[in-house]
């Protein structure tokens, strides 16, 4: 059974090994002169240029930047939870975050061949999320009514990038294909927040003495950066006429932009004018102690005097790597 198996496998004859490996570059030959036989329909002769616009839909959340809206929230968690006891009407997980973008975009495409071809392509998107929030407290037992209000809470989130990018082209027939792309170039982005509250306590005294504290302040702050990203994708085509077709494409990028530099500005009520800063962007580490509750709040920001270098907890990164779909339409010039 060994001799036979060895015989049949070509193992035992060099003329029989000779012929295997002929019919076998045979095969290879004839998958790969198929191949280019069924993308001719699909890559008119003379027709190597290709135009393309898109739009679609992007997961990428900005985790250093949704900080902002996350410390936000545990300062008033601090407070209206933690000190007062979990009071009814506590806007917790109201503050907004961004977790989503809608890029749109314009590729310039260059056929080599039916199976390979080069890219050159600018894509943009830009996302605000903006919310008024509102909590009221009261605490029945100390005759106190609490009212904090943002109007507005606003986080916004742009950028654009340029990416030079190789495709592979699959024919699955004679008007549809599969693309294989990989896609590399420069991006930037910038953000922006507003935050904008007033706060409002009444302390309902005996005899119809009132007495009430107010205050309010407006925190605004942005920044910006750029670096390299890098893209993944695989792209169904559908061509319509000789010229003309559509496609949907699934796409994972990778983009970590650092040292991200910015401007910040404060208003508070009861005290004139406005401070400003600038600043390169961190992650501040910031441990509160009080009587009633321990913690520790990680704060984004590029306002730096008067802290220590400890507090620092690393670097601020704009991270926009997620997945993303998009549709979109080409021309064959």
């Amino acid at each position: 059974m060994k001799r036979i198996s060895n015989y049949q496998n070509g193992a035992g004859s060099p003329i029989l090994r000779r012929l295997f490996q002929t019919i076998n570059k045979k095969i290879v030959a004839l998958v790969l002169t198929c191949l280019v036989l069924f993308a001719s329909p699909l890559f008119p002769k003379g027709k190597k240029l290709q135009i393309e616009l898109y739009g679609g839909i992007s997961a990428a959340s900005p985790k250093d930047l949704n900080l902002l809206s996350q410390a936000e929230e545990e300062y008033n968690n601090i407070f209206f939870y933690r000190y007062l006891g979990g009071l009814p009407g506590y806007f917790l997980n109201d503050f907004p975050e961004i977790t989503s973008a809608v890029p749109i975009g314009m590729r310039f495409k260059y056929h080599l061949s039916p199976a390979l071809a080069l890219s050159l392509g600018l894509e943009g998107f830009n996302r605000q999320r903006q919310e008024s929030i509102t909590g009221t407290f009261t605490v029945t037992n100390w005759d106190l009514e609490y009212t904090k209000k943002y109007d507005p809470y606003r986080l916004k989130l742009s950028g654009y990038s340029v990416l030079a990018g190789l495709h592979y082209l699959i024919p699955l027939g004679s008007h549809t294909g599969l693309e294989l792309g990989l896609a590399a170039g420069w991006a930037k982005a910038e953000f922006n927040f507003v935050s904008s509250w007033t706060y409002d306590a009444i302390f309902h005294r005996p005899m119809d003495v009132n007495t009430s504290y107010h205050d309010s302040a407006t925190l605004a702050g942005d920044g910006q950066g750029d670096g390299w990203a890098a893209r993944g994708s695989l792209r169904l085509n559908r061509i319509l006429t000789r010229r003309f077709g559509f496609f949907i494409e699934g796409r994972y990028t990778f983009c970590r932009l650092k040292e991200i530099r910015g401007s910040g500005r404060e208003s508070r009520w009861g005290i004139p004018g406005e401070t400003s800063w600038a600043g390169t962007w961190g992650i501040k580490k910031e441990e509160l102690h009080t009587t009633w509750y321990d913690t520790t709040v990680h704060v984004p920001t590029n306002y730096w005097e008067g802290w220590v270098e400890t507090q620092r907890e690393r670097e601020f990164i704009l991270d926009l790597s997620g997945l993303s779909l998009a549709a979109g339409i080409y021309l064959r010039l």
